[in-house]
């Protein structure tokens, strides 16, 4: 089992109704995956589905979910299974359109591109993926203090941007790139003091150890000091100028409806 599947099978993460009210950048996310949809798409597949948040809201007659958790599925009110990204269970061109939201970052470096080719495999016109846009990952992390493994709180493995997503896709795809929902970044020096040097990290409510399975961590976010780093952060980034999200829609050559 993956980090990732640790933490959503052995926490709560995905244990909600996909009807559950979207953050501000999470609705701004899923509007833009929307409006990119392909004109005329009768059957999709929903990789990486969760608990359907995605899923429940396209528009299309014939949608399927898949997921390595059984812990989301339960909530899916649409035709799901329970697959890896790596060997789904589906025949070639056999969906108009897949999609892959917010699942690519939780893979190993080395999967990345073998995944890919699987989404391309399996859909006959388009693949839409989304993924965090240049990411710092320290930002989102925490230090276990049992066994002192460094990770990621929602098991993110990596970083992800044009220049190593777009490469993946077939070369005669075409493809269409947007990047959403502003952010302040984070000063790599001011975040390496707080949290490598002086042990201020991030918390999450569903943390959990993927080395030693520890979930009793110290929030440090209501310390003062904690805050100290935000303000001075702000003094140094005043604008919301890094792009959040990053969409990739491929239209696969031959796919037209």
């Amino acid at each position: 089992m993956t980090d990732t599947a640790a933490l959503f099978e052995q926490t709560a993460a995905h244990d909600i109704p996909a009807e559950h009210p979207l953050s501000r950048s999470e609705g701004v996310r899923i509007d833009a995956t929307l409006a990119l949809l392909p004109p005329g798409v009768e059957t999709a597949l929903d990789v990486g589905c969760g608990p359907g948040t995605l899923l429940h809201r396209l528009p299309v007659p014939r949608a399927y979910g898949t997921d390595l958790g059984w812990r989301g599925l339960r909530n899916v009110q649409r035709p799901a299974v329970r697959s890896s990204i790596l060997r789904l269970p589906f025949a070639d061109a056999s969906v108009d359109l897949v999609t892959c939201c917010e699942v690519l970052e939780h893979l190993p470096p080395a999967d990345v591109a073998a995944a890919v080719a699987e989404l391309c495999r399996v859909a006959r016109r388009a693949v839409l993926v989304t993924v965090p846009y240049r990411e710092q990952l320290l930002e989102s992390s925490h230090r276990c203090p049992r066994c002192g493994t460094e990770f990621h709180l929602h098991g993110h493995q990596q970083s992800l941007d044009e220049a190593s997503i777009l490469p993946l896709f077939p070369v005669d795809a075409r493809l269409t790139v947007q990047r959403v929902w502003k952010v302040r970044p984070y000063s790599p020096a001011l975040l390496r003091l707080r949290t490598r040097g002086l042990g201020l990290w991030k918390h999450g409510r569903h943390t959990l150890c993927p080395s030693c399975g520890n979930t009793e961590f110290e929030n440090h976010e209501g310390r003062l000091l904690y805050k100290l780093f935000g303000a001075l952060n702000h003094l140094r980034h005043p604008r919301r100028s890094q792009d959040n999200w990053l969409l990739v829609r491929a239209d696969l050559a031959g796919g037209e409806p």
